[in-house]
């Protein structure tokens, strides 16, 4: 599939398939039955020097790797060394921050735009102990469904005391007129839920843009990663000397990208750049040896990156479980 059938096979799944009205429940534990495991929780928890940081669950999305590249037999002998088939399992991870009086959520789920094997965002939130009330600030590392879908259901914001930060050039791309007008037509849907995403945050005022390399909120910066998309951003996240940078859509496919980095995926809107920044962002890892979170690195998707002979190499964080009895 390329890119332009993969766009036209988005545009279907996301007037196919509207959004409805979530409705808060509370947290509750699944009870198994007889031969049905329970269901995952859907968080992982970890300290930052003073800082909370949660890996938070969408769900996971499945299909074909549809990767770009010049060496196709690397990239096949890479994936079958990892044991990867198709369809493969994509996490859709997002990523919840608690730092004084704060709630920070980055990203925030696909909503009802692609299918039920996501928009797991709400109760993954909620069997970690908090509501979309409870959000304060939203910062999105672009403006695509599986990002920004959450933000909104049946024209309502999904947070409502939430501010949603965004980069200006994200911003500007994709609310432009101009730029959905002289797209063809089977892209012009993705600037239509771009929109909708955003509308009921634009109304009531709850939309701050930002240039990169600026302080968004206190103690994260954003970093500029363009090349996915035109205003695709990292947030660096520092407390007390530890550091840990959301990558958002850096990597796709942990299995091949980090091996064989100059691997590009069909939907890079400027797939060269995409490399490039990629090149950067592991090379800049592996030598300072903080941790990175990916948007779709199996959940939790947080861990270091180190270089190895051939590329680079993903080292997962180890799972604690640190639950104490009642």
């Amino acid at each position: 599939m390329n890119r332009r059938q993969f766009l036209q096979q988005a545009a279907v799944a996301s007037i196919v398939l509207p959004g409805t009205a979530l409705q808060p429940q509370p947290a509750h534990a699944a009870t198994p039955t007889a031969g049905r495991p329970g269901r995952q929780a859907g968080y992982y928890w970890l300290q930052l020097g003073n800082v909370q940081v949660a890996a938070v669950s969408d769900g996971t999305l499945r299909g074909s790797a549809r990767l770009l590249s010049e060496h196709q037999d690397k990239v096949a002998d890479a994936l079958k060394n990892a044991y990867v088939t198709s369809p493969r399992s994509t996490s859709v991870n997002a990523f919840l921050i608690l730092a004084s009086d704060r709630r920070i959520l980055v990203d925030a789920g696909s909503g009802k735009l692609l299918g039920p094997s996501v928009n797991k965002i709400v109760r993954s939130l909620q069997n970690g102990g908090f509501g979309p009330a409870d959000i304060t600030d939203i910062l999105l590392t672009h403006i695509h469904g599986d990002h920004s879908g959450g933000l909104t259901v049946e024209g309502k914001g999904v947070f409502p005391a939430a501010t949603v930060h965004v980069n200006r050039v994200e911003a500007d791309f994709w609310l432009s007129q101009t730029n959905m007008d002289n797209s063809p037509e089977y892209f012009r849907p993705m600037f239509v839920k771009g929109r909708e995403s955003l509308a009921p945050y634009l109304s009531a005022g709850k939309v701050s843009t930002f240039e990169a390399g600026q302080t968004v909120l206190p103690g994260i910066t954003a970093v500029a990663a363009p090349g996915h998309t035109p205003g695709h951003t990292c947030y660096l996240l520092e407390s007390q000397g530890e550091k840990l940078l959301f990558w958002g859509d850096t990597v796709h496919v942990a299995e091949a990208q980090f091996p064989l980095p100059d691997t590009a995926i069909e939907y890079d809107l400027d797939p060269q750049a995409a490399i490039s920044q990629r090149q950067q962002l592991f090379a800049q890892a592996a030598e300072k040896g903080h941790l990175v979170a990916g948007a779709h690195i199996s959940f939790p998707g947080i861990g270091h990156v180190g270089k190895v002979a051939q590329g680079y190499q993903w080292f997962p964080i180890p799972y604690v479980n640190d639950a104490v009895d009642q």
